[in-house]
């Protein structure tokens, strides 16, 4: 409740000094749904310099298209002009935005009519029809589809995810229109489809969402998907699967790993998707497969497939630095800098598998052992 009032309390101030403004977007739409907001973004009559008069903190994040963020109680809100778009040349952006339209016209230019209602104290301004849509769990265009997503072909995928993350159905001219048009989508940046798609994958109306993608076609147009691995993502089971571990399933479902490069996720993201793929369908995991493994990841691979692997905590050694001995040791025995590298893992595999105990008598011995049979190999290679 704080963020409303807060939230509240920018509108009043600025219907004080004589202008006009509303709570806008997924706000709007998650407060009739009966949700809590993740954050509130306003709409305002008044020009960036006129708001930014008014309250003591704010930043001028986006002054090119009329975005100011207002900061209270260390709560940052977006407050941005009124504004109109003009064509889009690349589907992507605006050609030119124009500042100081009336509410209608801003609220006009947006995706959705779940998205396009406007709230204060007041009351609601709903002109497209979207609490009807809220009513009937539909994902609907304002005004002509072809026109919504030729503004920006990211739309497209946007409507899935808000199909998956609502659970509601897709309106047929918009699907048909997504069907003539997903060619576009080749046109948007992949960074911002694949956060789009992680977020549809993460919703629980994931299923049909993912059909609704089949009927349209719109896959191929996304890296590397095809009619299989979305009916396999359709299959799997989702159980505690974050932004982070999502990729892990795309894998799964038959993504090639060296794919991933392609969708630009994070060094995290991907590294941890190949590194729980191979093992999300194990029944039980080896000692090497869970010595492999960090703590987090074997927690988050039991999360995704609900599943209790046997802890870490249960191996003879959980890294490297724990084994008796160390490099200085196989220097005093004589090796070389690649030898000494190669003996500790030798040494970390055989502790691992349980074939030596972690004694460092043990372990000294079994590296003259080494040294003797692969010393001289090794050194020159």
């Amino acid at each position: 409740m704080k963020m409303l009032e807060s939230a509240n309390h920018i509108i009043q101030t600025i219907e004080e000094a004589g202008g006009e403004a509303y709570i806008v977007g997924g706000a709007v739409r998650d407060m009739l749904l009966k949700r809590e907001p993740g954050d509130y973004d306003l709409a305002t009559s008044f020009l960036p310099d006129e708001v930014m008069r008014l309250f003591p903190v704010v930043i001028p994040t986006g002054l090119d298209h009329g975005t100011v963020t207002v900061v209270l109680d260390h709560i940052p809100f977006e407050v941005t002009t009124f504004r109109s778009e003009s064509t889009y040349s690349d589907r992507r952006r605006p050609d030119e935005v124009t500042l100081g339209v009336s509410l209608e016209e801003d609220l006009t230019r947006r995706d959705f009519t779940i998205n396009a209602m406007a709230l204060k104290p007041a009351g609601l301004v709903d002109l497209f029809g979207g609490q009807d849509d809220l009513a009937a769990k539909i994902v609907r265009t304002v005004g002509r589809a072809e026109e919504r997503f030729d503004e920006d072909a990211l739309r497209m995928i946007r409507a899935f995810r808000f199909m998956s993350q609502l659970e509601f159905t897709l309106d047929q001219e918009t699907e048909q229109a997504i069907k003539h048009q997903k060619q576009h989508l080749q046109s948007v940046a992949i960074e911002r489809v694949a956060i789009e798609f992680e977020k549809l994958l993460l919703g629980p109306g994931r299923e049909a969402a993912l059909a609704a993608m089949l009927r349209t076609g719109i896959q191929q147009y996304m890296p590397h998907l095809n009619e299989t691995i979305i009916k396999q993502l359709m299959a799997l089971r989702f159980n505690g699967v974050s932004s982070d571990d999502v990729w892990t399933l795309v894998l799964v479902a038959g993504l090639r790993p060296e794919a991933l490069r392609a969708w630009k996720r994070s060094k995290k993201q991907e590294g941890r998707a190949k590194t729980l793929a191979p093992l999300v369908q194990k029944e039980t995991l080896s000692d090497w497969q869970r010595y492999r493994l960090s703590d987090e990841e074997l927690e988050h691979l039991n999360e995704m497939t609900g599943r209790r692997h046997e802890e870490r905590t249960s191996l003879p050694i959980r890294r490297l630095q724990d084994l008796t001995v160390n490099g200085r040791d196989m220097v005093e025995l004589g090796l070389q800098k690649k030898q000494i590298k190669e003996a500790l893992h030798h040494l970390e595999r055989q502790v691992v598998h349980r074939q030596l105990d972690n004694q460092r008598e043990i372990l000294l011995k079994e590296v003259m052992s080494w040294k003797n049979q692969h010393g001289t190999e090794s050194s020159t290679h």
